[in-house]
C-alpha cells in the first residue's frame, strides 16, 4: 500500500483567501489574510496575547510596502484596535486561535 505525502504547497495555494481591504484618509489599503503572513512573524510577536507593539508589527507586516503611507496618517489608538479586530474577523478566527497555532 502506498501512502501519498501531504503536499503543503497545494494546501497553501488552495487556502488563499481574499485580501482584507480598508480605506482611511482617501487611501485604499490591502492586506493579505492574517493567516497568510510568513511564519517568521511568530518570532517577533505574541499572537496569543498581542501587545500594542505586536499589533503595530503585525499591521506593518500585513501592509508591506504600503506601511510608510499608512504610518503617516494620524489615527487614534482606538482606530488601530478596531482595524486589527476587523482584520482578525476577516480571517475568521483570532490570530492565536488558528488551527496552526502551537497549542493545537
Amino acid at each position: 500500500m502506498t501512502t501519498s505525502a501531504f503536499d503543503l504547497d497545494v494546501w497553501v495555494k488552495e487556502s488563499r483567501r481574499e485580501p482584507f481591504r480598508f480605506t482611511v484618509s482617501g487611501h485604499l489599503f490591502e492586506m493579505p489574510s492574517a493567516g497568510e503572513l510568513d511564519k517568521s512573524i511568530l518570532r517577533k510577536v505574541n499572537v496569543d496575547n498581542p501587545s500594542a507593539q505586536d499589533i503595530d508589527t503585525l499591521l506593518c507586516a500585513g501592509l508591506g510596502t504600503e506601511w510608510p503611507i499608512f504610518e503617516e496618517i494620524p489615527l487614534p489608538l482606538g482606530a488601530l484596535g478596531e482595524l486589527f479586530r476587523r482584520w482578525q474577523a476577516h480571517e475568521g478566527v483570532p490570530l492565536g486561535e488558528s488551527s496552526a497555532s502551537a497549542g493545537s
